[in-house]
């Protein structure tokens, strides 16, 4: 019914070319921390998000599957500052849900102090008719 699709995202600039650092320190790249719950009435899934501004957020309901999207850009010109490791300059979080029985054109978002708050209400539960039928 509410499956997560293992699926994460994300991309560092400049170009992905061999970093010695990386290979000292590890990877830092991490799917953002997401928490479901369910109720008699919707599903609510919170995602951390941290150092995204609201204007950078992206969520898309389509063919049964909700994406979330988060994408953080800087200005490439203060690459010339110094740095000798940048990890935060161009980055992509996306995390991808399949979900059904909910409905798509309610779902509400809220984003509070790097929490993006998603609630997806149920539709209600189809139950199937019994027609009594005549034999002649």
């Amino acid at each position: 019914m509410f499956d997560m699709i293992p699926f994460t995202s994300r991309e560092y600039t400049p170009s992905k070319i061999w970093d010695p650092f990386q290979e000292f320190f590890g990877t830092v790249a991490h799917a953002a921390a997401t928490d479901i719950r369910e109720s008699d009435e919707a599903f609510t899934i919170e995602t951390e998000l941290p150092g995204f501004d609201k204007d950078e957020l992206s969520v898309n309901m389509k063919e049964g599957v909700l994406t979330v999207r988060a994408e953080h850009k800087t200005d490439e010109k203060s690459d010339e500052e110094g740095f000798i490791r940048r990890e935060r300059s161009r980055e992509t979080v996306e995390r991808r849900f399949e979900v059904s029985g909910v409905d798509a054109t309610a779902i509400t978002a809220q984003y509070v102090n790097g929490v993006l708050k998603l609630t997806l209400p149920k539709l209600p539960e189809v139950v199937p008719q019994q027609h009594q039928i005549q034999i002649q």
